[in-house]
């Protein structure tokens, strides 16, 4: 899952709902959306791309190897959430490029999408904010001082959260993974944050809707996705 800041600027909730249906997907044009749900300020949709692939397959009739050209159809889900000013692309990082694209599109480029590091350090104070217990896991540390002639990327568990907490302190900016475990009266969660702006959930919880609320809010009260200068 990917995060990006979005700002509609003078244009409502409505304007962007009917400019997405307006770039409905149709198989002429190869890529349009589909709207999933609606709900107030929140709409949940699917980018569909076609795209021409050539395959090899074989004629029994002619006892040949032949190429032939098929369609290949991607659905990438994604939602946009004005509450929070999100959007949320449930797919990688390219995926998430070609979603701004062509919303922007949709919009007349008349929408605000950024994509940003996040700060590591101030998204685990925000998190420890919340209603879930928090514990760091483990971290993955750029330009990692091993001695005074030693330095690089380290990936490392975290067996005590004062060590996380003082390694997060320490190289802030420097850290590009931040693994936690969240955990409430009715479930755990384990979650990975990139500085990137990839968000991972690795446990299979039953429902992750209050979980991605509070992650929202965390990344907002701690300007934990910052935007461009």
């Amino acid at each position: 899952m990917n995060f990006a800041k979005t700002e509609l600027g003078d244009n409502t909730f409505e304007d962007l709902v009917d400019s997405i249906e307006q770039l409905e997907y149709s198989r002429d044009r190869s890529y349009g959306f589909v709207i999933e749900s609606l709900k107030p300020e929140q709409i949940s949709a699917h980018l569909i791309i076609t795209t021409p692939v050539k395959i090899q397959d074989y004629n029994e009739e002619s006892r040949e190897i032949i190429n032939k050209q098929v369609d290949k159809t991607e659905l990438i889900p994604f939602q946009i959430d004005l509450k929070r000013n999100f959007l949320e692309v449930f797919s990688n990082q390219s995926d998430t490029s070609e979603v701004k694209t062509r919303l922007g599109e949709a919009m007349g480029w008349k929408i605000s999408i950024t994509e940003s590091p996040l700060n590591l350090a101030k998204l685990y104070d925000a998190l420890k904010e919340t209603d879930y217990e928090t514990n760091i896991t483990s971290l993955q540390i750029k330009n990692f001082s091993v001695d005074d002639n030693t330095t690089g990327s380290y990936r490392m568990n975290v067996f005590e959260e004062s060590e996380g907490i003082e390694y997060l302190s320490e190289y802030q900016n420097n850290v590009s993974y931040l693994c936690v475990e969240l955990s409430d009266e009715i479930e755990t969660a384990t979650v990975g944050f990139y500085r990137s702006g990839s968000i991972r959930i690795y446990s299979n919880i039953e429902t992750d809707a209050h979980l991605l609320e509070k992650i929202k809010v965390a990344l907002n009260s701690s300007e934990g996705v910052t935007k461009n200068a």
